[in-house]
């Protein structure tokens, strides 16, 4: 089974199911699953930059660091958003003192740092996701969100490997081009015209484009920080949990930087959320 079939089905699989959870959960207002689901991404996929530090020699420890990040993110979704404030930094202090080592002051800095780092980088940037699904119309925003990250990942996937010539990071990620970086655009501005809210529909297009070009180039920066990290500790994908995606990072990692785009630009441009 090549990579291309492989990355196809799982997708074909993936994307219905979370969509479907996002629309029940909404719908019969037990927003809680999704939460849910998001802890468990989260500690899957703290676990898998925790894998990444390890490789680059830097003692960390992954159980308990990933488990405290899952946890966290568990009770900031159950509990009101605004507690978020306490969790975060109460989370950042037991990373530090999980990983305190007996190899000295400097050796438990380093520990404690890419702990911290790892939960800035995958709940951290996660619970946009979260704030966003919250929102009135929070099902839309992120089916959108979902839409545009999704097309531009396809976009870039398919019109790079047709087209592609022109290198855009040879060094970080060679099959990365020019080519599929339009073409992922152009996917990304359709996924983000797909949604109610742009009413009339040419009075919304300059925030349309917009949108597509910032959420798509962060979507593509994301995927650019992952792959150098990976390069950088010699790893090809960041775990194996979907067949053709590799790890729930590899999956995620342009839409965690797309996150706080969208949500900044749909709370302090739009006000929508």
């Amino acid at each position: 089974m090549n990579t291309l079939f492989k990355r196809v089905i799982t997708a074909a699989i993936t994307a219905p199911g979370v969509i479907a959870l996002l629309f029940f959960a909404k719908r019969d207002n037990f927003p809680w699953a999704v939460g849910l689901f998001l802890a468990i991404s989260v500690t899957i996929g703290t676990a898998e930059f925790c894998h990444i530090i390890e490789n680059y020699g830097i003692e960390i420890r992954v159980v308990p660091t990933s488990l405290l990040a899952g946890s966290a993110f568990l009770a900031y979704s159950v509990l009101n958003a605004q507690y978020g404030y306490i969790i975060g930094p109460s989370m950042a202090g037991l990373a530090i003192i999980i990983n305190l080592n007996s190899e000295g002051v400097r050796a438990s800095l380093e520990s404690g740092f890419a702990a911290i780092l790892a939960l800035a980088y995958v709940p951290g940037l996660l619970h946009y996701f979260y704030l966003i699904y919250l929102a009135e119309s929070g099902i839309i925003h992120t089916i959108n969100l979902l839409l545009i990250v999704w097309g531009y990942d396809s976009g870039a996937y398919f019109i790079g490997s047709m087209f592609g010539e022109h290198q855009i990071a040879p060094e970080v990620s060679p099959n990365k081009t020019v080519e599929g970086v339009a073409g992922g655009l152009m996917v990304a501005f359709i996924g983000a015209s797909l949604s109610p809210i742009w009413v009339p529909y040419l009075k919304w297009i300059p925030h349309i484009v917009l949108l597509a070009i910032l959420v798509g180039s962060a979507t593509q920066l994301g995927d650019l920080t992952e792959s150098w990290l990976k390069r950088l500790v010699g790893v090809k994908d960041s775990g194996h949990l979907f067949p053709g995606h590799g790890g729930v990072l590899d999956r995620i990692d342009g839409l965690l930087f797309a996150l706080p785009v969208f949500y900044f630009y749909f709370h302090f441009i739009l006000k929508f959320v």
